[in-house]
């Protein structure tokens, strides 16, 4: 790619101008060594939260279980509730048609039997319906005709009515000596006419009945287990069916305790007595009956689901943690050493301060921009690594929420704009400047802004149509503009004005130092203003008046630079109670516009042998695996001098050489860029580079550069770029 040569730098008074609204100067700082807890708060700050998640977590998930247990419950009590109503009711249905002697129930047999099969028709629940004599043999069924010859005058039904106990009796579970079928028996007695005992009127319920409608209700509710019992614990059916379950619940279980303390509903946690596991157990009676529905879901899955969440959770998060921790030990570190530097630089500076207090400015602004620029460079490797870990991650685990893969693109993108800014103001950001129409450009800003001055600030843009276009690279001018509206809205409380106009600058209005025609762009606010004793500082590095977190210092020195390396300058005007006004001067571009209509389709998959020259582990390590899901096959030196060797030593050529350009060694990517142009002409080169300063000699190589942070997106398009003939 080409790289336009860097614009001419002209030399400032020692203070420049400063741009933006500001607010009173912040008291100093608090010792560093008072912040030696920050990265253990790093730490155990998630780590606390991450316990509170857990522990309501846990407790969200208990109270979910319960409200499913209860829900359960009472849809199978109120089916079962149903069921013994409609036994009640056909019991004195039956009643009406058997009245009379016994005598009668012989010679009516037929008929009472065609009224019993009437009313158990389309009732699944019903086994039989039956009369049974004084004797305990049945006299008519609804099943059979004529009735079958057996004696039920030992079941504990029989013995109850036939013992004068009256009322309705529910059965223990029984199996028909008929049919071998199991069923409970639901009846009363059947008396005289003169009162005497003359049998019992009986329904026979099926179990598996009530156990089919528990399986259907369980297959929503995963780990769902039901059971139907009488209240003496006897159990007629249980959802899941179990090996060897015992027949009645343990007197000591949680259940039978709440049942015999005469509860009719409640809900425990206990250990089941029929499969021994630790159980959230409810239970709760159907109506007036003797009979007891019981819900339980076992704990143990409660578990498992409450860890497998924590696990996905610290799975994602404990990585960031740690980083986080780490980041914080080393930004310590270098604070401490960039404190340091600063108090050697001060002690210099003031030695030679009434030497030439011009020059010694000057020099203390290219020694914040070294330092600031070799963070921004280390901190743009550690980015790049993250970005396409991300994308890795994404490619690999399609299924990862979103919610936390958004999150750390988002954090990725502050932090590069952040450093953006830094290497911005050191003048080593890797900038592309480009051919810009104001009348194009400024009216698609509106969208940028808006949402940063909010609906209650009003927002005016003017661009005159015979405004000159000018050559910045696109993205820091945008920043530059977002910077000065940031400023404006902190200053007027979003209740202001901001308006932004562009025109060619009048010969009287150019700055001092300044040659040549000038495009202007003015933006202006009706804020407090700025004291004129900070005015002069406005736009040095770090310096601020906001609050402590609310703003970095870099926002105007990061205009100021950008007018500076266009070729122009930046300047202020403002004054308590009348507004601030920030002009930002650049040359008109006289270049030919070129427009970039002849790249090829970027093709999904390459097909390419990549020479990988990178001396940062990390940023290998990332960008390998990238290179492959782009269908690459990479081979990868962390020296130029090995990787110069090993093409020594081949047959074949790789299709591209992807070197770094900063490398340790006698060797670095240029030095190797040069060789290969000379020993292997064919080996297509692409360098990448974060120092604007190397561009020149790029540039003159003819090769093709990428800025870092590289996004999987350009080196997939430089890749597939054609060589150049």
């Amino acid at each position: 790619m080409s790289v336009a040569e860097p614009p001419h730098r002209h030399v400032e008074p020692a203070r420049p101008p400063a741009g933006g609204d500001v607010a009173q100067a912040p008291a100093a700082q608090p010792p560093l060594d008072t912040l030696a807890w920050l990265p253990w708060l790093c730490l155990l700050l998630p780590l606390l939260i991450y316990g509170a998640v857990g522990v309501y977590r846990y407790q969200q998930l208990q109270a979910e279980t319960e409200v499913r247990l209860d829900r359960a419950l009472r849809i199978a009590t109120e089916h079962a509730l149903r069921v013994m109503d409609t036994t009640e009711a056909l019991l004195a249905r039956v009643g009406d048609i058997a009245a009379g002697p016994t005598d009668r129930l012989g010679r009516d047999e037929a008929a009472i039997h065609v009224q019993l099969r009437a009313m158990a028709a389309n009732k699944p629940q019903l086994q039989d319906i039956l009369v049974f004599g004084p004797d305990g043999r049945p006299r008519a069924t609804s099943r059979f005709f004529p009735a079958p010859d057996v004696d039920a005058s030992d079941r504990d039904y029989f013995q109850w009515h036939r013992n004068g106990r009256g009322g309705l009796y529910v059965s223990a579970p029984l199996v028909s000596r008929s049919t071998g079928e199991p069923f409970f028996d639901v009846s009363v007695a059947r008396p005289e006419p003169d009162g005497s005992f003359g049998g019992v009127l009986s329904v026979s319920l099926r179990p598996d009945y009530f156990h089919q409608f528990h399986g259907d209700l369980a297959a929503d509710e995963p780990g769902l287990a039901i059971n139907m019992l009488r209240e003496d614990g006897q159990v007629y059916t249980r959802w899941p069916q179990l090996a060897r379950a015992p027949e009645r619940l343990a007197p000591g279980s949680p259940v039978m305790a709440g049942i015999r303390s005469g509860a009719r509903s409640g809900m425990v946690r206990g250990v089941s007595s029929m499969d021994g596991r630790d159980r959230l157990l409810a239970f709760r009676r159907v109506g007036d009956y003797p009979i007891y529905l019981g819900t339980g879901m076992d704990l143990a899955e409660m578990r498992m689901r409450w860890l497998r969440e924590m696990g996905l959770l610290a799975a994602f998060g404990l990585p960031s943690v740690l980083g986080l921790f780490w980041a914080a030990r080393v930004a310590l570190r270098r604070s401490r050493e960039a404190l340091e530097a600063a108090r050697r630089l001060r002690q210099e500076t003031e030695a030679r301060r009434h030497v030439e207090e011009a020059l010694l400015q000057a020099q203390k602004l290219e020694a914040l921009g070294r330092l600031t620029g070799g963070v921004a460079h280390d901190f743009n490797n550690a980015l790049m690594v993250i970005s396409n870990n991300l994308v890795l991650l994404q490619r690999k685990h399609p299924e990862t929420s979103s919610r936390y893969t958004e999150s750390i693109g988002r954090a990725v993108d502050s932090a590069t704009k952040l450093t953006r800014q830094l290497l911005a103001f050191s003048r080593r950001q890797a900038l592309v400047p480009e051919h810009v129409p104001l009348q194009q450009r400024l009216p698609a800003v509106r969208d940028l802004l808006g949402p940063v001055l909010g609906s209650r600030m009003e927002l005016s843009i003017e661009v005159d149509g015979a405004t000159r276009p000018i050559r910045v690279d696109a993205a820091e001018f945008e920043l530059g503009l977002l910077n000065l509206a940031i400023n404006a809205r902190d200053a007027t409380g979003q209740n202001g004005r901001l308006s932004i106009r562009a025109r060619n600058a009048a010969p009287d209005e150019c700055p001092p130092l300044v040659d040549g025609p000038m495009v202007l762009v003015e933006v202006a606010d009706n804020g407090p203003g700025i004291p004129a004793q900070i005015l002069p500082r406005v736009f040095e590095p770090f310096f601020t008046t906001k609050p402590v977190g609310e703003g970095t210092g870099l926002g105007l020195s990061q205009v100021y630079a950008l007018c500076q390396r266009a070729g122009g300058t930046a300047t202020i005007a403002s004054a308590p109670d009348s507004g601030t006004t920030v002009r930002m001067f650049f040359p008109p571009d006289t270049s030919p516009v070129v427009r970039d209509d002849t790249l090829p389709a970027v093709q999904e998959e390459l097909s390419l042998n990549v020479l990988l020259v990178e001396d940062n582990a990390e940023v290998a390590h990332a960008l390998v695996p990238m290179l492959e899901g782009m269908g690459c096959r990479v081979t990868h030196f962390d020296r130029a001098r090995a990787a110069r060797d090993w093409l020594a030593r081949q047959a074949t050529l790789p299709d591209v050489l992807l070197s770094d350009v900063v490398m340790p060694g006698e060797l670095d990517g240029v030095a190797l860029a040069r060789e290969v142009r000379e020993r292997w002409p064919a080996l297509r080169v692409v360098l990448m580079t974060g120092y604007a300063e190397q561009l020149d000699a790029i540039g003159r190589l003819g090769l093709e550069v990428l800025p870092k942070p590289c996004t999987p997106v350009m080196l997939l398009q430089a890749l597939s770029r054609p060589p150049a003939p």
